[in-house]
């Protein structure tokens, strides 16, 4: 019998689908090999990556207006890469909401990148998500839309005219999300 993974992050997957993915980890797709073997310059590598590049658009209902990008490094990577990379005059927003946010404000100040706290729940312990508005003339906005260590979760994303960052390391696939306001 298999025991239920009820912690935060991963969960218990259907056992047809860790067969699966056993069985083509030695062979992917009765070609002899692993996945994980092939170069991404092959045929093969491109089918699966642009595969599912066109299955997450799918399931989030995303039409040609939007890239979907597998990065390297997960969030925390991110955390450097995204005002490496978006902080053009060095002023960015962030909606202070649990250890990640917390993170990810520590590694933009680390880059000399003038991080403004618009809005925290530290005073509370992060027992909720506090509300938030942003300016208009930040480099960007940066929220987490789950903080899984505290059991709070954006139910609506704020709406701003700056480039909407959102963190959704633990939630996406979860629920229907507009991406009409998300510069990320």
């Amino acid at each position: 019998m298999r025991k239920i993974n009820f912690s935060a992050g991963p969960s218990t997957l259907p056992l047809e689908i860790l067969e699966q993915a056993q069985k083509e980890l030695c062979d992917y797709q009765g070609k002899g090999y692993s996945i994980m073997e092939i170069s991404h310059r092959t045929k093969v590598f491109e089918e699966v990556h642009f595969g599912a590049q066109e299955k997450a658009k799918k399931l989030y209902g995303l039409n040609d207006d939007y890239e979907i990008l597998f990065l390297q490094g997960g969030a925390s990577l991110q955390f450097a890469m995204i005002p490496m990379n978006l902080a053009l005059n060095g002023v960015c927003e962030y909606a202070n909401t649990g250890v990640w946010t917390k993170k990810a404000i520590k590694e933009a100040q680390i880059l000399g990148v003038n991080v403004k706290t618009v809005a925290s729940s530290e005073e509370s312990n992060f027992d909720h998500i506090p509300r938030v508005e942003f300016s208009d003339n930040a480099d960007y906005a940066y929220i987490c839309s789950n903080n899984t260590i505290y059991g709070t979760q954006y139910q609506n994303y704020p709406k701003t005219k700056t480039p909407l960052i959102v963190d959704a390391s633990s939630d996406f696939f979860s629920r229907k999300v507009d991406f009409s306001n998300i510069a990320l």
